[in-house]
């Protein structure tokens, strides 16, 4: 794809044009993963538009071609929506947003920390987890300061690779030193949906990447640097624990239960953004030919803080939420396995602002979805009767010359909260519950002189199921 231009050319328009169409046209590099050097021959330069992003999070962000840009139009670079905002809302859509984040370019072996050069935002202009997770971000900067930096935009795909093709990701994964451009091989998998935690995504696509850990997401994917950017990392179940929770994505479908997998990472694709462009190369959401989803004209919510719901609360209360404004919305709930967000049939009409209804009686994984007029909104939460395993409650010891000092392990999302007890150990009775103490975060010291002794935890997941107790003996 070639670059669309105003109607007037100039000598700086023409040197753009060619250098950007003709400059760089080696093959696709293949890089050990994990290597991106500079000094290597296969290093393609194109890659120096791949950037540390460091705004409300620290993600990668990549300088992008966008329709109809010129040398003086702004410069857009593409990254998550989490990677933007600080609250992360699951329905929120932002756009022309204030941010305060720069992104550096060039961190790469073999590259000198003096040339590293750095472009701070102008604005969000646009933001978002609902659905997707994505944000474009306007930079202060014009295309033209970028290009005499030596940094050139990576255009965009016109497809998805098909399933099985060998891809790539590169970015600033945080957990590998020094921190600098890292390149991960992968295979590409099936589409699905894909939940984790309250955000619920469309279209996501499955991978086995290696290196993706915090400072990953927003990392550019392709399947050859030739072909252009079609997608970004949004999230992996790599060191996740538990189903479809924090830090551990699962996929659905219809009729298939929600599963994580593990070593799994996500990918969103990004090619419909370029509907979003006018005829100048700047963003304009109410293009008709914009594909993105408009901010919508209600929002809802859940009364409750935390989306897991156990099986007592199940039993004696009622799943409480909110639509502001009501009239004319409608509601409906759906596990998982059931969800079909193009179906808008079965819904209920919200007489109140708030209303309140019935818990699900079987355990899982539900969609609370809204309708008003064409618009939708979606809330997700977990039925969980289930309680957590012992396997997770661990007492951390640290033995001194005057006692114990001992506090519990928290296991996120398996193990959120603990109740304990310490007594002698010849007559401390665990399955007496009557004088459980809360855990307040402090650790406890036991002194010398009071071993041996028992201690009797009792941990708790983030839907208030308590386990079986695990005791633990201190010794002299």
């Amino acid at each position: 794809m070639k670059y669309s231009f105003i109607i007037i050319f100039s000598l700086a328009n023409l040197l753009f044009y060619f250098s950007c169409t003709n400059q760089f046209e080696s093959i696709t590099p293949e890089f050990p993963d994990g290597s991106v050097d500079f000094n290597d021959l296969k290093f393609d330069k194109r890659l120096m538009a791949i950037g540390q992003w460091e705004g409300p999070m620290t993600c990668t962000a990549t300088y992008i071609e966008v329709p109809n840009q010129t040398l003086d139009s702004p410069a857009y670079v593409i990254t998550n929506g989490h990677c933007t905002n600080f609250t992360f809302e699951d329905n929120a859509i932002y756009v022309d947003a204030p941010l305060y984040a720069k992104v550096t370019f060039k961190i790469i072996a073999g590259i000198p920390e003096e040339q590293q050069k750095s472009f701070h935002a102008n604005k969000v202009a646009y933001g978002t987890m609902k659905g997707t997770d994505l944000a474009i971000v306007e930079l202060k900067h014009t295309n033209r300061e970028l290009q005499n930096a030596g940094i050139f935009p990576l255009k965009m795909a016109s497809s998805i690779p098909s399933l099985g093709s060998k891809i790539q990701a590169y970015g600033y994964p945080l957990s590998l030193q020094p921190v600098q451009l890292r390149l991960s091989n992968g295979i590409q998998g099936n589409s699905s949906f894909v939940a984790e935690f309250i955000w619920l995504w469309y279209d996501f696509y499955s991978n086995n990447f290696k290196n993706i850990a915090g400072g990953s997401s927003g990392s550019p994917v392709f399947e050859d640097l030739n072909k252009g950017v079609w997608g970004i990392v949004n999230t992996t179940t790599i060191g996740g624990l538990g189903n479809c929770d924090l830090g551990s994505p699962c996929e659905f479908y219809s009729n298939v239960v929600a599963e994580t997998k593990k070593e799994t990472s996500y990918v969103l694709d990004i090619r419909k953004i370029k509907g979003s462009f006018n005829s100048r190369g700047i963003f304009d959401i109410n293009l008709t030919k914009n594909e993105l989803e408009k901010p919508l004209d209600f929002s809802v919510s859940l009364d409750a803080s935390v989306r897991n719901f156990g099986k007592e609360q199940s039993m004696n209360e009622k799943l409480v939420f909110h639509s502001n404004p009501f009239s004319q919305t409608s509601y409906r709930i759906d596990p998982f396995e059931a969800f079909d967000r193009n179906n808008n049939t079965g819904f209920s009409p919200m007489t109140s602002e708030v209303m309140q209804v019935s818990y699900p009686q079987k355990e899982g994984f539900y969609v609370l979805s809204f309708l008003k007029a064409n618009q939708k909104s979606y809330l997700t939460f977990k039925m969980d009767f289930t309680p957590p395993s012992t396997e997770w409650i661990q007492l951390s010891q640290n033995k001194g010359d005057d006692g114990y000092s001992i506090e519990p392990i928290f296991k996120y999302p398996e193990i959120v909260n603990y109740k304990w007890k310490v007594g002698p150990a010849s007559s401390c009775n665990c399955a007496d519950q009557s004088d459980l103490l809360p855990y307040y975060r402090f650790p406890m010291n036991v002194p010398l002189m009071d071993l041996p002794v028992k201690v009797c935890v009792f941990g708790y997941d983030l839907a208030g199921n308590q386990s079986k107790v695990k005791e633990f003996l201190l010794l002299k």
